[in-house]
């Protein structure tokens, strides 16, 4: 038998079509045109989704956080806050002291204009840090934002009434 050993590395595609069969080919063009459209309209359907969806997160970017408070006195008492809004907009806050029964002892609405225009400012600097003085009718033990809404609005957990008047 004068058959040569072949190296191992050394497969023939024949071999392998006759061992696993030849892989039949049922690809009609219209059809995979139209599973590639299918692909590409599904893949901008994702895309303009996830655009909404990122937008719609950061559309309304008015944010409030309380950072602290400084009783003076029974007369006197201030609340420092955390404010994220768009510059160019001008908030109204409601800024309350709050005695140790929950009482609003002292209550302020403060309007945050629009900011300067500033050229160095990055988009990212949208929030600030304010203070806001409060004259009290008694002593308080913390300070608080109650709430935060865009001038014109009126504040978002107040509902309005109509009385038919």
């Amino acid at each position: 038998m004068d058959q040569q050993p072949q190296p191992a590395g050394h497969v023939t595609e024949d071999s392998l079509a006759n061992r696993y069969g030849r892989a039949q080919s049922t690809s009609n063009p219209r059809a995979r045109r139209r599973g590639i459209i299918i692909a590409v309209v599904a893949l901008i359907a994702a895309v303009l989704v996830t655009v909404w969806i990122a937008y719609s997160a950061t559309a309304d970017r008015l944010s409030w956080k309380d950072v602290g408070y400084s009783i003076a006195s029974d007369q006197e008492a201030s609340v420092t806050f955390q404010l994220t809004k768009e510059p160019e907009a001008t908030v109204t806050c409601s800024v309350q002291i709050l005695a140790e029964n929950y009482a609003v002892v002292g209550f302020d609405t403060v309007t945050i204009g629009p900011e300067p225009e500033d050229e160095s400012r990055l988009p990212s600097d949208m929030t600030r840090y304010y203070e806001a003085p409060l004259r009290t009718d008694g002593l308080g033990v913390s300070g608080v934002v109650d709430t935060c809404w865009y001038a014109g609005e009126g504040p978002s957990n107040i509902q309005y009434i109509n009385t038919g008047d």
